[in-house]
Parts: C-alpha cells; structure tokens; sequence
C-alpha cells in the first residue's frame, strides 16, 4: 500500500502538467482524481464483495448473487461506458468529450455528485473561436496517462492514506497562491485549525458546523480528534456552507474521500443560511460546536449597497479602483432568521454579522472557535456626552457588539435580555500568517456556558510575540512547538500543573507532526530529484557504450567521448551530493523542531512560575478592567507587549568603543572624564 507521502507528492506532478493552462488548475487535478478513485474503487469493492461472500459461504457467488454483490457493495453508480477505461481507451480527438460525458453521467446517476464530481467543463471550447477545445486534448491526455499510473482503489490507497494525501495536495495549491486571494478562500493553516480544535475538544455524539468551511479543514480536523479520542470518526455529525462554487466541490471530494457522511450545502450564508430547524425554515440550526475562518471585513455583506455618485452622476471609486457605495439606513433592516441579538454592524464590513451568526448557531452550553481580524477587538467608540469630552456621540454600533458579548445583550431601552459574558479567550496571532492577506489575525473563542470560576474573565494571549512564530519571505507560520505555547496558555489558564499535565499529552503527538512533515519532504526531495540522476545516470552509461565500442575495434576512445564520461560522472555527483544536502537540511530542521519542543516546555513552566514573567505572555482579565477600558480588547491594554531592551554594562561598552577605534588625543580627554563621571 502506496504511504500518503508518496502519493500526495506523486499526485502533485500533475500540477506541472497543468500550470499555466487554465486558470483554476486545482479544481481541474481534483475533479480527475476523484473521478478515477471511484473508477478504481468500483472494481475493488465488486472484488472484495466476492471475497467476503466466498469466505462466509465457501463457495463462488452464482451470477444472481453476483449481481447482488454489485448493487449492494458500490456507494456511488458508474453508469457503463463511462468508468476510467472508457476515458484512457478514448482517441485523442474524443478524449475530452469522453472525459466530459462520464463526470455528468456520474453526477446524473448519483444526485449527491451533482456540481461536484462535473464541476470542471473537460470539452469546454477554446475562447478564441477556433473550433477546438479551451484544455488542449494532448494535455487532457497526458494528465489520463499520468493518473492512469497510480492505483487510487483501497488495495493500494485507504480512506485515510487517501484523504491525508488530498489534504496535502489542498495545502500545496494554496502554498502556490500565497499572494492572490483564492487561497484564502479555500485553505485556513493547519497549526491554526489544530489550536482551535483542541480547545473545543468535541466530544462523542454531538455536532460542529462551519458557516465558510472552504474546503473543509476544520471539519476533517474535528473528525480526527474525534477518532483519535473516541475510536471512530463516526461520532461527530459534521456540517458546513460554503458560497464560492469550486471550493464547495472540493470540500465535498474532500469529506467523500476521507469517508465522512457530511453536509455541505452551497449558498450565502448570511444572506442565505442552508441550516435551519426542521420544524421551522426561520429559526437558525443550534449546534454544540462552530469554527469559522470567514472573509474578512467583507464590505457590503448584505448587498444592499448602491454605487456612490458625484455631482455630475458618474461613479466613484477607491483608491483600487472599486466602487464606492453608500448604504440605507437601517431603520429598515429586518434579518428574518433573528440572529442580529447584539446589534446590526455597519452594511461596509460584516465582520461582527459573521460573529453574530456564529454566535446564534451554537446552542446554550455551545462553543465556537473563530479566525477574525485583529479589527473586531477595538473597532468602534463608545457613548460620549459633552461634559465627558465637548462633544455628543452616540456609541459605535461595533463597540455595542462587542460589548454585547462581554456584557450580554441589551434591548432599544438599553436593558439587558441576555446578561452573560460569551468570550472566554483571545489569541492574538502575528501578521501574514493567512493565505492571501496580511491583515493579522486572531482566534475569538467563544463559550456560551463558561465555568463560574471564568463568567468574568477573558484569557488574552499574546501569541504575535518575537519568536512564536517562523518568519519567512512571503508568509509567516506557526511550527509545532508555537502551537505547545499557544494550546497550553489556552488549556491550563496559568495553572502550572494543568501545564505540565498538557504539555505532556501534546509532546509525542507534536513531534509525530514532525516526522510526517520530514516524511513528506524527503519524498519530494526523491521525486523531485530522480529525473535528473537517472538523466546523468543514462549520460554516463551512453558514454560508456561509446567508449566500449571504440575499444572494442581496436581504437582509442576520443576526447569527446572521454569528456562526456567525465562531464557525466561530475554532474551525477553533484546531483547526489545537492540531493543529500537537502535531505541533511531536512532532517536537521526536524531535529531542531523536536528540540524546540522540549525548549519550550522549560520556557513555559517558567514564565507559569513566575506572574510577574506570565504578564509578558498572557493575561486573565476581569470585567472590572475591561469596563474600565471601556471594552477595548486590544491586546497592548493588558499585556506587555513590548519586547525588553537589552541591558548594556556601560563602563565595557565604552571600553570595547575605544579599543575599536583609533582615538586622537582631544578624543581621549573626553573619554577620560567620561569614564570619571560613570566610576
């Protein structure tokens, strides 16, 4: 059986055959894969139910029984005509109509695939009217031949090897579009869905939801810790929304693929919710559990805004180009699913609406998990009457919000309907660390029943600290000993003990992500690597045959069939020699991880055993302080954040200065009083 390294990256050639020839090429690779992993899979189950059947009844079925195998044992139809064979076994001429005919007859015959597995047009003309086709044949053909190599079924390839494997391709795709905007929409950094999932820690027999699921990363992460902890990942009921087309195919694939019964509807989620009560289509869904990573700060989230005009009535625009727009007033607001309890944020950022239907989706004793800008934490001011500062001003609609969530609810009277504090922590994150922005980020963890010992305190967590994270060119990360710190602050509340008892549940888990990160990058560099030798390889061997043959009538190799041996024989060395220094680099990077991780379990126990020290990382804050900050949450107003200058002995400064340099005389007067003055 294939390892999910040597698949993911083998799966992932297909990207250099596709790169450059269509837009969106992932959902192209992805929609294939999955059509020949069910191609694969069919004859494997037919196969495997003819086994099963001959060892419980020790005989071959007869054709009837055969038949029954084949209706009972498939999840999905694969109507005749159009399995993987049919595609490959197609003349280049045909081989996109093939390909293109077999994805919709599938969604046909399976109403669950529709829009999932046919979300990519195969036999789509080309847009310059020629007659032919937008994915050139030859490449539909080459990307047939390349998958046509790798066995996608069980035998070769499980649910899980499989999925891990289609995760990893999901990351790659987002790795190759840092800077545009798509990779946002679809992939959330697994270190960030990890954090968040071990602090909800869902349990046996309940359920989570994500209103922006993209590709579904919370969702799977959620359904391996359930497995993890309970034995199946059967026993969490998973279900999302997602609005951008292709992403919603792909996180179905993706919960098909790693064997998960989940619902994924497609739709505007704040305009149009997918899930709601049965006994009532207007009445939001409540679930246990909710993680969201979603748009931030989208402007006109209720699209009802109006391009704004000026005097002469043509369209202004922003300094990007983008219409300006001007909203309604919203005394004519009306959401008719009642989720807006904390007030309707501003129509030009939706931000606190997002917050407020999350919030609205999780039952009394839920808990939510959510990725949001640093924004939400002190956008907006409060009250402010002229004798408080000359000036009448009404309080900011997100400062009600926000302070609606720490305070609880109020009515139009400024009374309260719902008086609990809903925020049990904040994770303050560092800076381009998401895909396709560089706006900070934080984690907003929500809890709707916080034990009575927290009912007034929030945990702030200062995780954007020097040091908490790898600071690359183009994206910042968090690598696993980041994930100990920030999990463990989040876990133990400063209790030293709960600490100790966390990092030591954490620790073989974390360096286990170590290694399958190092198992992932030694098959790439192998991959990546192979053509090349086996070229310098053939090389050598050509110039050996050349050699062999002249020696062999009598004559003397020639120079050039000399140089080429030696030319040969260098480049093979070299090539050997890069390949084994990127695997030495490698292999130290992890080690230097694992190391970390027992780093920082000394840093923590020590900055945990000291208060003053813990003040530098983190801070429990009661709801004396916050009101008194007039419910900023802006992490500075209760952590130091600053980083402590570095305590310099200044009688050795001044002597290292002076032996550096060449003093003239009137110089070294002065240093003399200088050091008189300091002794």
């Amino acid at each position: 059986m294939i390892s999910k390294q040597a698949l993911g990256s083998t799966l992932f050639g297909m990207a250099d055959i596709l790169r450059d020839k269509v837009e969106d090429y992932k959902s192209y690779i992805l929609s294939l894969l999955f059509f020949k992993r069910l191609s694969d899979n069919y004859a494997w189950e037919i196969e495997h139910g003819i086994k099963e059947f001959v060892k419980e009844y020790g005989v071959e079925p007869n054709e009837k029984q055969k038949q029954k195998i084949i209706k009972d044992k498939h999840d999905f139809i694969i109507p005749e005509g159009h399995f993987w064979t049919d595609v490959r076994n197609a003349p280049l001429d045909r081989k996109n109509d093939a390909l293109n005919k077999a994805v919709n007859a599938i969604a046909d015959a399976n109403p669950s695939l529709k829009g999932v597995i046919n979300t990519v047009r195969w036999n789509e003309p080309s847009p310059d009217g020629s007659g032919g086709k937008k994915l050139h044949p030859e490449v539909v053909s080459l990307l047939v031949s390349y998958l046509d190599a790798v066995d996608l079924s069980n035998r070769n390839a499980s649910v899980d090897i499989l999925g891990d494997a289609y995760e990893y391709l999901i990351k790659r795709f987002a790795d190759e579009n840092k800077g545009g905007t798509t990779a946002g929409q679809f992939y959330t950094p697994q270190e960030v869905v990890d954090i968040i999932v071990r602090y909800l820690k869902p349990q046996k027999g309940t359920t989570l939801y994500d209103p922006t699921c993209g590709s579904g990363g919370f969702l799977i992460n959620a359904a391996k810790y359930i497995k993890k902890t309970t034995g199946s990942q059967k026993n969490i009921r998973l279900f999302g929304q997602e609005d951008v087309w292709n992403t919603w195919a792909i996180a179905n694939i993706n919960m098909i693929l790693h064997g998960l019964d989940a619902s994924i509807e497609k739709g505007d989620t704040l305009k149009d919710p997918k899930f709601t009560e049965e006994d009532n289509s207007l009445a939001i869904k409540k679930f246990d559990y909710a993680t969201a990573n979603f748009p931030f700060s989208q402007e006109n989230w209720w699209k009802n805004g109006e391009p704004k005009k000026n005097k002469k009535g043509k369209p202004e625009t922003n300094k990007d180009g983008s219409p300006k727009l001007s909203y309604p007033g919203k005394e004519e607001f009306s959401d008719q699913y009642k989720r807006f309890d904390y007030g309707i944020p501003p129509y030009s950022n939706g931000d606190f609406a997002f917050l407020q239907h999350i919030v609205a989706s999780i039952n009394e004793n839920g808990k939510a998990g959510v990725v949001c800008p640093q924004g939400v934490l002190f956008r907006g001011q409060p009250e402010k009457t002229e004798e408080e500062d000359g000036q009448n001003r009404k309080a900011d609609d997100e400062y009600l919000i926000r302070r609606g969530f720490l305070q609880g609810a109020v009515n139009k009277d400024g009374e309260f309907v719902k008086g609990v504090n809903i925020i049990d922590a904040i994770v303050v994150l560092p800076s381009n660390l998401f895909y396709g922005t560089t706006i900070p980020g934080s984690i907003l963890l929500i809890d709707k029943n916080k034990p009575e010992e927290r009912k007034n305190k929030v945990l702030m967590v200062y995780a954007a600290r020097e040091g908490w994270y790898k600071e690359e060119s183009n994206m910042n990360t968090l690598m696993p000993q980041d994930m100990l710190r920030i999990s463990t602050i989040l876990e133990s509340w400063g209790d030293i003990e709960i600490a100790k008892a966390w990092i030591d549940s954490q620790k073989t888990r974390l360096r286990e992500l170590i290694d399958e990160e190092l198992a992932f990058k030694l098959n790439e560099i192998e991959i990546d690597s192979i053509d090349d030798i086996e070229f310098a390889k053939n090389k050598i061997i050509e110039a050996d045959e050349q050699i062999l043959k002249r020696e062999s009538e009598d004559k003397k190799p020639t120079k050039t069939m000399i140089n080429n041996k030696v030319k040969g024989e260098d480049l093979l060395e070299k090539l050997i020699f890069e390949k084994e220094q990127k695997i030495s680099d490698a292999q130290e990077q992890a080690n230097k991880e694992r190391l970390a991780i027992d780093e920082v379990e000394t840093e923590l126990l020590t900055v945990l055993a000291d208060p003053q020290l813990s003040k530098r990382y983190f801070s429990v804050v009661d709801m004396e302080e916050l009101e008194e900050n007039e419910f900023n949450l802006n992490i500075p107003r209760y952590v130091d954040t600053f980083e402590p200058e570095e305590e310099i002995d200044l009688k050795e400064a001044v002597s290292d200065f002076k032996s550096s340099l060449v003093i003239e005389s009137s110089f070294d007067d002065l240093l003399k009083e200088l050091m008189e003055v300091i002794q």
